[in-house]
């Protein structure tokens, strides 16, 4: 390290001349970032819910369903101008891009006919193909519909005060595009009596869109407090201006990593910018503080960074090497979104680390060195007292009570934390989606869809068994007060039996002679049917229209559904796969959260413990570095419960976020502490010392991270933006605070080798074995990274005088 600090310093000038075209070069993939908000992106690939998604919505589609309302602004429905506007209204939808026509559902959809027995044989014709004129037509209109229970409430809602338009879309329609195009219908009709409102899962990418320009205009104001934090920090315009101008140039890398890559900007990393600022400018603050101190010590600008280079880059690196491999441990998860979250972090890190060992001693050795000023009381001084107090007071007594009465509390409230909830909570309030939301749900409750899909041979779901078990499950149930109504192949075919034999005590179901079944499949054909089955008659869709979207009872509708076919198997050969929709998927989700976001945020901690207890040289340092971000982690997730937070994917993608980031301020602590135990005469000495300089350090770059993330959750309206505002500084604090006082405590009390070197008592032929061993290997890169230098020539000199004292005495025996 010397040797490369040397060389840096010396060719500075054309270090920066590489960085800068580099910065151009790498920067360039920016151009390559593109947007794309898309829901298929967060979901759990191999969930047995999100494989049936996939499967029947290839089919059938269902995935970009959207359920549009036509409300008059006085009065109901059933007027001849509204009717028009719900006519128009659906052709033009039938003109959209990716439009899934079948599907299409309203008054005056093609898909959607009316069933009649005219002359004694049976019609179907459109229900409404130009609005009626006259009151007794409008009546007509209005019976019809009420007579049919496959459209009573499906095309007007139950209270007449709204008529429905349901579209669908193939999946090739994504985004905030697919949404914008759907509120393109209403565009024509801003003038007339009626307004529109829109819900579905398309109509969240502009609640994403909406959240991603907050961030945009928040990004000032976290760089501006961030900056502010280190102006007071530092007290002079070089301090602040060097560790910003770094992160920004790693943001800059990044991003452009991303763009190569091919990682798109969506919900998850759009807040990326922000973690990369936040963490590089911490990490730069280290050395810079660091830079201040040697500035102080040696009286000249290079030598200080070449020191500064010695000391403090082994540690910079193992400590970004850390955070980096902890948020690149994500791609292992399986989903895309958190991916490419994990992959976006781990280059913006690994870029702040090569600049934090080229970049900043490079511009540093060019610039006049600032008037250093080590700060030593305030407010940092006065907690830094408090903590050295609660160590040093009977062997950290004080502390380890603290602690345990703290994770006391954590572990009751840990044992509430719930996984299940309202997925609309993310929607920001008063916003376009979550008002719409609300008010289509006023009038039309069923906004959630559960799918299920029949398949068997060919012709085998137009059978009597198949069709009868469809309405047994439908019967199964609609008993929950959540499922509001449900459409399939066999209410179509109930309808047909109605309108053939209506004299009968009980037409409308399905009747048990093959025959006419069959019959009635055959002259009822229409485009009705190609919503619920395929060509071939091999597959046949099961819509569930659900009143609630809390994913706890969507689970038990789902759970049930699964109980009663396996009790209620379906005729041989048919399969039925359960189960595909947006209501499931977010049980998906959420069943992701509880099986595997700990074992995620596992794979993290393990991650750091390996990669520490490489840098450290000891598998025992690992464990010092973990502990206390497990604390941290403990105390999160009991916070988490006592609040009433849910674990979900984003919560628990933050307690992963904190982990990662929280692994440097053990590093930094360790690092230093060992170094200050090699040249002080006593513990509380190295400890004091340890405190007072990477202690401060740590304390400050906790502090930065904490404020720029507040900034990200202040007064915002999303609930996603409070969560990442409140859980990341609030884990920042419990990090930094166990690392700087439990992490201490059970260092001095356990004292082990890898800060304390070997226990006195050892043997004679440990110490020959060590020294022979150090002597060759360690001593060289120890004393070159200035991490254990002056501890490690002493213990060798003091060997080699007991080897000589060893060999005297038995020479003197020998005489």
């Amino acid at each position: 390290m010397q040797t490369y600090a040397t060389l840096l310093v010396r060719r500075a000038w054309l270090v920066l001349g590489v960085l800068a075209v580099a910065t151009v070069v790498v920067g360039s993939g920016i151009g390559k970032l593109r947007a794309e908000f898309d829901v298929e992106a967060s979901l759990p690939q191999d969930h047995p819910f999100v494989v049936a998604d996939k499967t029947i919505r290839k089919e059938f589609g269902g995935r970009n369903t959207v359920i549009a309302l036509i409300v008059p602004r006085e009065g109901d429905v059933w007027q001849t101008d509204v009717l028009q506007i719900v006519r128009d209204a659906t052709l033009a939808a039938l003109r959209l891009d990716d439009v899934i026509g079948q599907n299409v559902v309203s008054l005056a959809a093609p898909s959607v006919r009316y069933i009649e027995d005219v002359g004694g044989a049976l019609t179907v014709d459109y229900l409404m193909t130009e609005p009626p004129q006259t009151p007794e037509e409008i009546a007509a209109l209005r019976a019809k519909v009420e007579s049919d229970p496959q459209l009573r409430g499906m095309v007007v809602t139950p209270d007449q005060r709204a008529a429905v338009l349901v579209l669908d879309f193939w999946e090739t329609a994504k985004g905030a595009a697919l949404a914008e195009s759907v509120l393109s219908l209403a565009e024509p009709f801003r003038d007339r009596p009626v307004d529109f409102y829109f819900a579905g899962e398309p109509m969240l990418a502009l609640s994403d869109a909406e959240q991603t320009e907050e961030i945009g205009w928040r990004m000032p104001l976290i760089f501006s407090v961030i900056a502010l934090m280190l102006l007071v920090s530092f007290r002079n315009l070089q301090g602040m201006l060097i560790p910003m101008l770094t992160a920004v140039l790693s943001t800059v890398w990044g991003l452009g990593l991303m763009g190569h890559t091919g990682i798109v900007i969506d919900t998850w990393n759009m807040a990326t910018p922000v973690l990369l600022i936040a963490i590089a400018a911490g990490h730069s603050a280290q050395m810079l503080k660091r830079y201040v101190e040697e500035v102080a010590r040696l009286g000249d600008n290079k030598a200080a960074v070449v020191a500064t280079m010695v000391r403090m880059g082994p540690v910079m690196i193992a400590a970004g090497g850390v955070a980096a491999l902890g948020f690149a441990s994500l791609a292992l998860t399986g989903i895309p979104a958190i991916v490419g979250f994990g992959l976006a972090c781990s280059y913006g890190i690994s870029s702040a680390v090569l600049l934090e060992m080229t970049f900043i001693p490079a511009l540093r050795s060019v610039l006049p060195a600032p008037r250093a000023r080590i700060a030593k009381g305030g407010l940092t001084g006065r907690l830094l007292v408090l903590l050295e107090k609660a160590i040093l007071d009977r062997r950290g007594r004080p502390v380890l009570i603290a602690t345990g009465i703290a994770l006391a509390l954590a572990a009751a409230g840990a044992a509430q934390v719930r996984t299940f909830g309202s997925m609309r909570e993310y929607v920001a309030t008063n916003s376009m989606p979550r008002d719409h939301l609300e008010e289509v749900e006023r009038h039309f409750p069923g906004t959630v869809t559960m799918t299920v899909m029949y398949e068997g041979p060919p012709d085998s779901v137009k059978q009597v068994p198949v069709l009868q078990h469809m309405e047994a499950l439908r019967a199964a149930l609609e008993s929950d007060p959540i499922v509001w109504r449900t459409t399939s192949l066999a209410d179509l075919v109930k309808m047909l039996h109605k309108t053939f034999n209506g004299e009968a005590p009980d037409p409308y179901r399905v009747p048990e002679d093959q025959e006419l079944v069959s019959q009635l499949v055959f002259l009822g054909d229409s485009p009705a049917f190609e919503r619920f089955i395929d060509r071939g008659y091999t597959k046949s869709l099961m819509t569930f229209f659900l009143s609630d979207d809390d994913t706890a009872r969507i689970g038990l509708v789902v759970r049930r559904a699964e109980n009663w076919v396996a009790a209620n198997p379906p005729p041989d050969g048919v399969r039925v796969l359960i189960a595909g929709g947006a209501g499931p998927t977010m049980v998906a989700v959420n069943e992701h959260t509880t099986e595997s976001k700990i074992v995620n945020v596992l794979m993290v901690l393990l991650a750091i413990y390996g990669v520490s207890s490489v840098v450290l040289r000891s598998a025992v340092g690992g464990l010092y570095v973990i502990t206390p971000i497990v604390v941290s982690l403990v105390l999160l997730l009991g916070l988490i419960g006592w609040t009433g937070i849910r674990l979900d994917m984003g919560s628990a993608t933050m307690m992963a976020m904190s982990a990662g980031i929280g692994a440097d301020y053990a590093i930094y602590f360790l690092y230093r502490l060992r170094e200050e135990r090699a040249r002080a005469s006593s513990d509380e000495q190295a400890l004091q010392a340890a405190l007072f300089t990477s202690g401060r350090a740590v304390i400050f770059v906790a502090a930065s991270i904490a404020a720029g993330f507040s900034m990200m959750g202040l007064f915002s309206s999303f609930f996603g933006l409070r969560l990442f505002g409140t859980l990341i500084p609030v884990s920042m604090v419990f990090s930094c605070l166990a690392a700087l006082s439990l992490m201490p405590v059970l260092a001095l009390r356990l004292r082990p080798a890898f800060l304390f070197g070997p226990p006195e008592g050892e043997t004679e032929g440990e110490t020959e074995g060590e020294t022979e061993g150090e002597t060759e290997g360690e001593t060289e890169g120890e004393t070159e990274g200035g991490l254990f230098g002056e501890r490690f020539l002493s213990g060798v000199s003091a060997r080699f005088r007991t080897l000589l004292e060893r060999r005297g005495r038995c020479l003197a025996r020998m005489r």
